[in-house]
């Protein structure tokens, strides 16, 4: 037997007072469905950006002068002079 035939058989069975609770559920589930989804999604995005930005932020202070590496610089035999 199929999931729906399975499902019609059970409702078959219901009581009256049982039909009608079902019926509510089900029309409680269509208006839930129905509401248009809260405008959240947008502004969590954003604080999430920026908590992540924080939490950047204050990592890079903590190892902020903390190591001696600088950036590669080209010898200076390889520098030309540029005159104008």
């Amino acid at each position: 037997m199929s999931t729906v035939q399975l499902a019609v058989k059970k409702v078959k069975s219901l009581s009256d007072t049982q039909a009608e609770a079902l019926l509510d559920w089900l029309a409680q589930q269509e208006t839930a469905r129905r509401a248009p989804a809260p405008k959240r999604a947008a502004s969590r995005r954003k604080s999430r950006r920026r908590q992540t930005m924080r939490d950047l932020m204050a990592w890079y202070d903590t190892i902020r002068g903390t190591t001696d590496w600088e950036p590669p610089r080209m010898p200076n035999d390889l520098v030309q002079r540029v005159t104008l």
